[in-house]
């Protein structure tokens, strides 16, 4: 049980003892929506403003018949008739049962997820629930009457620096709550393999000003201080850097490794129920964990398979199993026919297309563009500089015009390539009617216009570009692109 990812409602899963059997988790780390009554989208690297970007998930809650039914089933239960009482109560805080962005049915999903989750921890095993003021006081209240207080280890404040709104007349809100609770008397804590170390010749935490530590302090020792609830020595991930991803609700890797380092061992099987870009999955196995990630978005899922991959050569695509998502051509035809917009994040997902540009539901023109890639052609002795491919998806006919049109826009949006994405019946369409313009690195000459069948992505065939992401010191040419090709 390893290396799994689901497209699913996470509930679907944990309920499912076959695919996750009682006690089998070691680790649970979840960063779920947090109430915040917002749309979250992609953004978009371009200079045409008019481009609307994809919606990746929409964090609004509205109190429908479905919560009622879960509230009355909590109310009979004695040993969970506590969690219906506070529910009831966030309720009268938020004026009833009809109302949008409902913390009653926010809470009622919350707490039916984290029962489920309460079955597959082991007895050493340990939960840590991401989350913001929005609701998190709420959600500690939850944890308590599902894992009991006595369970509860440490809240634990991440804070980070950024942009804030100069409108807000209030103090800019620049931290999040993790709070950690562990099932069973035997809990795994390595709090050596988290120490921070000394800096400046002197014992203060990870250069934390005004730290003082007695010689005699346990949590003292050679590597230096095991951290405090507060991290403040961890960054988000900058839009520069190699690890950004575009995706809006992104953690840090760094955050990531240190909850694993500390709550599990190698080989312990660590499970994310809400993995949107991967950040838990990526920092298990670069800590040779096994791990299970789960996202209700099929976009999500292509885009962690598309995130490991990329930046680990060593890792196999075929060791990587997918689940919820169409893994054969049949698949992909029924779901383009079911709905062809989630066609097309489900395929923008899996090739590493990271900006959409339509609203899911808007039937209207997209301007030629579903998706963007980001790549590094390589030239000798020049920096690594971001360049883009648009993506086209077509879930059924390709006119020629349709191909003249993706040509035309790559050049109005200043792109260097344009990817169209159909079926194989489709491609001599687009080969026959392709510009033939190529461009070219100091490795190899690619076509500005390309076709990619289905049938050749579900296959493990690659797109003719550069490297995705910039390589690192040591790294061979093309290791770290997953569609690289000598």
């Amino acid at each position: 049980m390893n290396r799994n990812l689901y497209a699913d409602d996470c509930l679907n899963v944990l309920n499912n003892p076959e695919v996750l059997p009682d006690g089998s988790v070691d680790l649970i780390y979840l960063d779920p929506p947090f109430n915040s009554n917002s749309r979250y989208n992609l953004p978009f690297k371009g200079k045409d403003k008019n481009l609307k970007p994809v919606e990746v998930f929409t964090d609004t809650w509205e109190w429908s018949d479905q919560e009622d039914a879960t509230l009355a089933t909590f109310l009979r239960n004695p040993q969970q008739r506590h969690l219906g009482n506070l529910i009831e109560y966030a309720l009268t805080i938020t004026g009833g049962r009809s109302r949008k962005n409902n913390l009653g049915a926010y809470l009622v999903n919350m707490a039916t997820r984290l029962i489920a989750m309460k079955r597959v921890l082991s007895d050493k095993g340990s939960i840590f629930l991401h989350c913001d003021p929005t609701a998190g006081h709420y959600l500690k209240l939850i944890l308590d009457g599902i894992y009991g207080r006595n369970s509860f280890r440490n809240e634990i404040v991440w804070c980070y620096t950024g942009p804030g709104s100069p409108k807000m007349r209030q103090f800019n809100r620049k931290h999040d709550t993790v709070f950690w609770y562990s099932f069973g008397d035997s809990w795994t804590f390595n709090k050596d393999e988290v120490r921070l170390p000394h800096k400046d010749g002197g014992p203060h935490a990870g250069g934390f000003k005004g730290a003082s530590i007695k010689p005699d302090d346990p949590s003292y020792g050679e590597k230096g201080e095991v951290p405090e609830t507060w991290w403040i020595d961890i960054a988000i991930a900058p839009r520069s850097s190699i690890e950004y991803l575009g995706y809006p609700t992104q953690k840090p890797i760094a955050l990531l490794e240190r909850i694993i380092l500390a709550a599990s061992n190698k080989g312990d099987l660590v499970l994310d129920p809400f993995c949107g870009c991967g950040t838990a999955m990526h920092a298990s196995e670069l800590l040779k964990r096994r791990w299970i990630g789960i996202d209700i978005s099929k976009f999500s899922t292509g885009l962690v398979r598309e995130r490991l991959l990329s930046r680990i050569p060593t890792l196999e695509k075929s060791a990587i199993k997918q689940f919820g998502t169409p893994t054969s051509v049949e698949e992909a035809r029924a779901l383009a026919e079911l709905d062809r917009f989630d066609f097309e994040k489900w395929v923008c997902g899996f090739i590493g297309a990271h900006g959409m540009f339509h609203d899911p539901g808007d039937r209207g023109p997209d301007s030629g563009v579903d998706g963007v890639i980001e790549f590094y052609p390589i030239r000798i002795g020049e920096p690594a500089k971001p360049e883009y491919a648009i993506v086209q998806v077509k879930s059924g006919e390709v006119t020629p015009d349709a191909v003249g049109r993706l040509y035309a826009t790559v050049k109005r949006l200043d792109a260097t390539a344009g990817i169209l994405v159909c079926f194989a019946r489709q491609m001599r369409t687009v080969e026959n009617n392709r510009n033939r313009d190529q461009f070219e690195d100091s490795l190899d000459a690619y076509p500005v216009i390309q076709g990619f069948s289905i049938e050749d992505m579900l296959s493990g065939k690659n797109l003719r570009l550069p490297p995705f992401a910039p390589r690192r010191k040591g790294e061979a040419p093309g290791s770290s692109g997953l569609f690289f090709q000598k």
